[in-house]
């Protein structure tokens, strides 16, 4: 009966620190520069390479919740340049939703993202949301599907692009199939 207890006791250990090591956050440094291109959903034609500097933290866990919290500027971008605070949240079934400030901590809905990243960032997809002003000087953000625009990291591929996006995606049914469509 000892022995049982031993060994159930020494499982039920076991099982917690399995559990532990999956559930907690791990931060990773992120600091890298890549070339990333924009594309129209409605246009096979239109590519605009930029670079994109990735400095900052990624605390996702095993299962990929977590968040990334740093610097994501985009040349071009209005609301992703260097001193820009940029987080993004990642969980199981919603998308990377990205938030961006400015230095002098205004919130900034400019060139909204929402993002899916590999742990470390050398693989990206997000979702350029159309940005309209209010008359209380707020903004909203939309995405349309079929004229959208779209960021991928990695040099003007189309084809290589979308099915990039798409993997990165997957989770998503939604945007997964928008994606796939696009290689048809």
């Amino acid at each position: 009966i000892v022995m049982k207890k031993r060994i159930l006791l020494s499982v039920c250990i076991l099982a917690v620190l399995a559990a532990a090591i999956v559930c907690l956050p791990f931060a990773r440094k992120i600091d890298t520069t890549v070339t990333a291109t924009e594309y129209r959903f409605n246009d096979p034609a239109y590519a605009v390479e930029h670079t994109v500097v990735i400095h900052g933290h990624d605390t996702r866990n095993l299962l990929g919740c977590g968040e990334f919290t740093g610097t994501f500027a985009v040349s071009g971008f209005e609301s992703g340049q260097e001193g820009w605070r940029f987080r993004v949240s990642f969980s199981k079934k919603s998308l990377g939703t990205a938030f961006s400030r400015r230095p002098s901590g205004e919130a900034c809905t400019r060139d909204l993202f929402h993002l899916r990243a590999d742990r470390d960032w050398s693989d990206f997809a997000g979702l350029i949301m159309e940005v309209s002003d209010k008359a209380d000087h707020s903004s909203s953000g939309t995405f349309d599907p079929d004229t959208g625009r779209f960021l991928v990291s990695g040099p003007a591929d189309r084809e290589a692009a979308v099915a990039k996006a798409a993997a990165l995606f997957r989770k998503d049914p939604y945007w997964y199939g928008v994606f796939q469509s696009q290689t048809v």
